[in-house]
């Protein structure tokens, strides 16, 4: 009996191997006709116009990109301000920008005096004055969702010079504030307030990839076979990711071990790919410096380059994988700040 168990055990482990194999290799097959299902039914957004600030007359503003007439102009501006921040929500449908009368520099954090926060009504084309903002150290802006806007603002204590006010307002897509609060943190006891940004969308929308990172490298998992695919990446910090309404492609922005060329100031630069998920492949790559932004409209990935008065806005087609315009203004310009 024993000498029939020994004979037939490495036939086991054969149509064992086998099995798994056909069942990973169905898996894999499922994976592909769904992706290419998601790719066919693909509903993209029409790309009509967007928002960026710009220099005009030293001062920056905001601009406004018109798709259908190719041309850009200025959508907002003040001789007396200059905006400081502008930030649009995940879906393009609102935003918000943040200007300022004077800026000093106070315990190496940036500061705001006299500060200003503005909406932009999409549909009326329009900005309005949302609310003058208290002064402080520092000011930290973002989206938490398509329908919530978050504002902190650090300050010092007016009355005990080791505790800072962390003063955080929500508002929501249309202007309306929804909750104003203040937290007192004591530096000696506490530290420096700390805040949690919204995390990535490592998962895409469709369910059908997730963005896996294993110490510097980047993979992307399957969900059905849970195949994980290696990317030749070497990441230090993912900055940025978004999966593109077409189905197709993932957009990464990061820091990376990797240098473009040996040149000195490449070394700090930051890679922007483009992976085309049916490929399983990266297509295209742009160095940009760390603290440049993407945002992807329909089929068309919108990201600024470079900073300061070199500063540039490149607009790239992604069905094609061509360029389609770069727009460069006296002074610099990006998508949230120059």
């Amino acid at each position: 009996m024993s000498k029939l168990i020994i004979k037939i055990f490495p036939l086991i482990i054969s149509l064992g191997v086998l099995f798994i194999s056909c069942t990973n290799n169905r898996d894999d097959d499922y994976d592909k006709e769904n992706l290419s299902n998601e790719i066919k039914n693909a509903k993209v957004t029409e790309f009509n116009s967007f928002y960026f600030v710009g220099n005009n007359s030293g001062i920056p503003s905001i601009f406004k990109y018109d798709y259908v007439n190719d041309t850009y102009k200025i959508f907002w501006h003040s001789d007396d301000e200059r905006v400081m921040d502008l930030l649009v929500s995940p879906d393009y449908k609102s935003a918000y920008f943040i200007c300022k009368r004077k800026q000093r520099l106070k315990s190496s954090q940036p500061a705001i005096e006299k500060g200003r926060l503005y909406r932009i009504d999409f549909e009326l084309n329009k900005a309005d004055l949302i609310t003058q903002l208290e002064d402080g150290i520092q000011v930290i802006p973002f989206w938490t969702d398509n329908d919530r806007f978050t504002l902190i603002i650090n300050s010092i204590d007016k009355t005990i010079a080791s505790y800072v006010n962390k003063n955080i307002q929500v508002y929501n897509r249309f202007g309306k504030l929804l909750s104003d609060n203040t937290e007192i943190f004591d530096l000696t006891k506490d530290g420096y307030p700390v805040t949690k940004f919204p995390s990535l969308n490592y998962k895409s929308p469709n369910g059908l990839f997730e963005v896996i990172e294993k110490k510097d490298s980047i993979y992307i998992r399957q969900q059905k076979s849970q195949k994980e695919i290696k990317t030749k990446f070497k990441s230090k910090k993912i900055l940025q990711l978004a999966w593109a309404e077409n189905n197709k492609h993932l957009i990464i922005l990061f820091k990376s071990y990797n240098v473009l060329t040996k040149n000195q100031t490449d070394q700090k630069k930051s890679i922007l790919a483009i992976y085309d998920l049916q490929l399983q492949k990266t297509v295209k790559m742009f160095g940009t410096f760390e603290n440049n932004r993407f945002v992807l409209i329909g089929d068309f990935l919108i990201f600024d380059n470079s900073f300061g008065r070199d500063s540039y806005i490149e607009i790239f087609k992604l069905e094609t994988l061509t360029d389609f315009k770069i727009i460069k203004i006296n002074g610099g310009c990006g998508l949230r700040n120059i």
